[in-house]
């Protein structure tokens, strides 16, 4: 469910094999309501106004009145509790990180009801849990839904050691009822998952420094429509970064392992980029798509003149496919292609570059885990839907999606070599929460390990 973009991750040798089936749909719920600034777009349909060009028809849906009949509706009915203003959720946390290890604590989901619209008009869902490195973590999330499309999103969070975040966001994909699409979004953030091995295709594992990187800032996006579904978009962007020592004592200090790349990072850098592109969209939804193409051309500039430290560009091309058999919606197979390259400048810091990870095209590894200054990405996906699980009162789908993630880091478009790409088949457990919500627990397995991504949105 959404991008974003930034999920845990486990390797399944840590994962206990004991209440698999319960772990995962209770992961899966949770990341309904946690899901990161990069998620996919989370409104509210009610009904009444979908963003579509293109008519599926609907697989048959079960009553939510019916009594339980499977393992899912009864495991959702035992942890629902119903309120006046609308259903309560109190859900267990345990989840597995790579670089972390695990986390336990609880998180109560409070979906309450706006009444005048029959939807949901907000979601509260703070949350505890512990972990042996960040110690005791607290966290608020609050979503809003003022109407059928718009959504802000606050969120705070604060560990005993060294991860803190707020987060501010606003979307909004049909401004002031136009085609016009408009997101905004303030952060800061001390994120000490993150880890460094070096740069290239070829960097091993054994070489990971932890460290903890600090961002903030700002940025907005202006879609404007454009006859024949061509759109053309502008985002500024504008970001504090600063690396500092990580949580994990176990791990290499960026600092003393990479002594060099830490001297030119831990002072505080600017980063203030304009991006410019011309993309095709006639997919039928924005976060759910099963019929459709998008392809998009664009160009990233950051520049002294601006504000920013750095005078480089990042030139991007991008496609993805939906491909519907019979139009009914139940197999969906979804291709994604994309190539970036970065050009000026020799000392761009790494988190600037392109980055092959496992919220960045490549599920089998950690994010972070390849960075150079250009990569490929190809993946491919079939989307299967098997049933319609009832949660919340609202009909949802579950879905069994088999995938094989391919790509490679380069320092030019010259470097590119077949023998260099990386693979990672696996398969995804999805819960679609319509009208624009999908929760996943990804599988995959690579040449290093395994990996068990659980986020909010599709990949792709």
């Amino acid at each position: 469910m959404l991008r974003p973009k930034n999920g845990l991750a486990m390797t399944t040798q840590k994962r206990a094999r004991g209440g698999r089936s319960n772990t995962i749909f209770a992961a899966l719920l949770l990341c309904l309501f946690s899901f990161p600034a990069a998620a996919s777009d989370f409104s509210q349909d009610g009904g009444t106004k979908t963003i579509k060009q293109k008519i599926i028809k609907p697989l048959e849906e079960k009553s939510a009145a019916e009594p339980p009949k499977n393992f899912a509706d009864k495991f959702f009915s035992h942890i629902v509790i119903p309120l006046k203003k609308g259903p309560l959720l109190l859900l267990p946390v345990v989840d597995s990180s790579r670089d972390l290890g695990p986390n336990y604590g609880l998180m109560p989901i409070w979906a309450m009801r706006d009444e005048k619209r029959h939807a949901i008009g907000s979601v509260l869902a703070p949350s505890v849990n512990y972990n042996q490195y960040l110690h005791t973590t607290l966290t608020y999330r609050h979503y809003f839904f003022p109407d059928d499309v718009q959504l802000w999103v606050a969120r705070a969070s604060y560990s005993q050691k060294v991860q803190r975040e707020i987060f501010l966001r606003y979307n909004n994909p049909l401004f002031m009822g136009t085609r016009f699409r408009i997101n905004a979004e303030a952060r800061s953030w001390i994120n000490g998952k993150a880890s460094y091995y070096g740069e290239g295709i070829h960097t091993a594992y054994k070489d990971r420094a932890t460290f903890a990187l600090h961002t903030t800032g700002e940025e907005f996006t202006v879609s404007c429509p454009l006859p024949a579904n061509f759109y053309f978009d502008f985002t500024h962007s504008f970001y504090r970064y600063k690396v500092s020592d990580g949580p994990v004592p176990t791990s290499p200090q960026l600092s003393s392992l990479y002594p060099e790349t830490y001297a030119a990072t831990s002072g505080g850098k600017n980063i203030s980029k304009h991006r410019f592109a011309l993309f095709y969209d006639d997919t039928d939804h924005p976060a759910i798509p099963r019929l459709g193409t998008y392809a998009s051309l664009s160009a990233d500039y950051s520049s002294k003149i601006l504000g920013s430290d750095y005078n480089y560009h990042i030139y991007s091309a991008e496609l993805k496919h939906y491909f519907n058999f019979k139009g009914e919606g139940k197999y969906v197979t979804a291709v994604h292609g994309l190539i970036q390259d970065l050009k000026g400048g020799h000392n761009v810091p790494f988190y600037a570059q392109p980055t092959l990870g496992e919220s960045t095209g490549l599920r089998a590894v950690g994010d972070g885990r390849y960075i150079g200054g250009g990569k490929v990405v190809l993946s491919a996906e079939e989307r299967i839907t098997v049933t319609k699980l009832p949660v919340m009162n609202f009909f949802s789908e579950f879905e069994i999606t088999p995938f094989i993630d391919t790509g490679m880091v380069f320092g030019t478009l010259s470097e590119i070599r077949a023998k260099d790409f990386l693979f990672g088949p696996g398969f995804a457990l999805r819960i679609v929460i319509k009208p624009q919500v999908v929760a996943t627990a990804d599988f995959a397995f690579g040449k290093e390990s395994s990996n068990i991504i659980i986020h909010v949105g599709y990949p792709f």
